[in-house]
């Protein structure tokens, strides 16, 4: 009877002592291991994730501020008979314009705009306050010295066009001189008359930007 009792003493005490073995603990850390990778991973993604859309959302409430400027400046756009001839002119990769600027005493003065893909910078310049046509001359042969404000550096691309009725869109400067000159030939000083008059009535501005080029368009009436 005693015999019996230490037989069983003894089992159970060894498999009280009884732990994991090395292959076991191995085994263990390695899931360990690639679950904390699989973790870090997903944690990653969504960091990475989290930046791009804050990323986004900055360029697209910049480039809201850059075409609502736009829209702006073009609906105080100077009429041909003003300038003696087209107040605006598209090249590649360039867009200038002269617009109206009201000064603080009343004054109604002049302003060299200029929008343009530099590089890959969207840029938006300016010249100073314009009183004279002699002014406005000289800021169209020196655009390089206008105070500018750079909206993105990593656009890729900058497509213009103008809409001139009754053959739409173009890209043409040509097409757009030879649109305000039968309108100065035709109508001289701007009048009522004007509203229906071949001018451009709007310009489709689109531009790329993004690692992933991302394309932005906006369509903008002028002068109105």
């Amino acid at each position: 009877m005693r015999r019996d009792i230490n037989v069983g003493t003894s089992v159970a005490r060894r498999t009280r002592g009884r732990g994991f073995t090395l292959i076991e603990l191995l085994v263990a850390i390695a899931l360990l291991a690639v679950i904390a990778l699989l973790s870090w991973r997903g944690l990653d993604a969504a960091i990475r994730g989290r930046d791009d859309v804050a990323t986004n959302l900055a360029q697209t409430r910049l480039l809201g501020r850059y075409f609502a400027q736009l829209q702006y400046d073009l609906l105080n756009l100077v009429t041909a008979d003003e300038v003696f001839g087209p107040p605006l002119r598209i090249r590649q990769n360039e867009l200038v314009f002269v617009r109206h600027l009201n000064a603080s005493s009343g004054q109604t003065l002049l302003q060299v705009v200029r929008y343009q893909l530099d590089g890959s910078a969207l840029v938006r310049s300016s010249s100073p306050p314009l009183t004279s046509l002699a002014e406005l001359e000289d800021a169209l042969h020196h655009m390089e010295k206008f105070a500018r404000v750079v909206v993105s550096d990593k656009a890729s691309s900058m497509q213009l066009a103008l809409w001139i009725s009754p053959g739409g869109w173009t890209s043409s400067q040509s097409a757009i001189e030879q649109a305000y000159a039968r309108f100065l030939e035709q109508h001289g000083v701007s009048n009522m008359t004007s509203l229906g008059a071949p001018l451009p009535r709007g310009i489709r501005f689109a531009v790329t930007i993004g690692k992933q080029d991302e394309a932005y368009v906006r369509t903008i009436p002028i002068g109105q």
